[in-house]
């Protein structure tokens, strides 16, 4: 059986979504209150969950980014804000990511050891541009750039540990 943790942000604020999941079979707890579903993936490539109660809900999730997860149903699509805790912490942590009149701050999403730093300050770098290699799990992670700009500061060497949620490079966007 897997456990899954999100943060979802509602009008009342976040909360948190536990998510077990075992086989077929999903249990939602959501506000100290348990529903289950089945959830069975249909050819098309949607998603149906049947509600123990007979309520279904069919339709796609997609990843929105920026801690947003796109759900289209038949009654049209909707952005809601769901993402993994510490996603949630980095987004929505005090001096976040637009904290220096739109610079942009790269954290690392986990603990890791910098393999390498592809960019030093004053570099202009393309949407897609290597930034650097973050090990982490044992698994070799490349931070890119998401759009154009220059790099401000590069907060971290190669092979030196971080934690997650170290702020790793500044970077100020440029254009799209």
């Amino acid at each position: 059986m897997r456990h899954l943790v999100f943060i979802h942000r509602g009008p009342d604020g976040p909360s948190e979504m536990a998510v077990a999941v075992d086989g077929k079979r999903l249990v939602f707890r959501i506000d100290g209150r348990d529903e289950s579903a089945e959830a069975v993936r249909l050819p098309d490539g949607r998603l149906s969950l049947v509600f123990d109660g007979g309520r279904q809900i069919c339709g796609r999730i997609l990843s929105g980014g920026n801690g947003e997860v796109l759900v289209s149903t038949g009654s049209g699509c909707r952005a809601v804000a769901l993402a993994e805790p510490l996603r949630d912490r980095i987004a929505h942590a005090p001096g976040g990511h637009s904290s220096m009149g739109g610079d942009e701050e790269i954290r690392a999403q986990m603990p890791g050891r910098v393999v390498e730093v592809a960019v030093a300050p004053g570099d202009e770098v393309e949407a897609g541009g290597l930034l650097l290699v973050l090990e982490a799990m044992k698994m070799q992670n490349e931070i890119r750039a998401t759009r154009p700009g220059r790099v401000l500061r590069v907060e971290v060497e190669a092979g030196k540990p971080v934690d997650g949620g170290a702020r790793l490079v500044v970077f100020h966007p440029v254009g799209g």
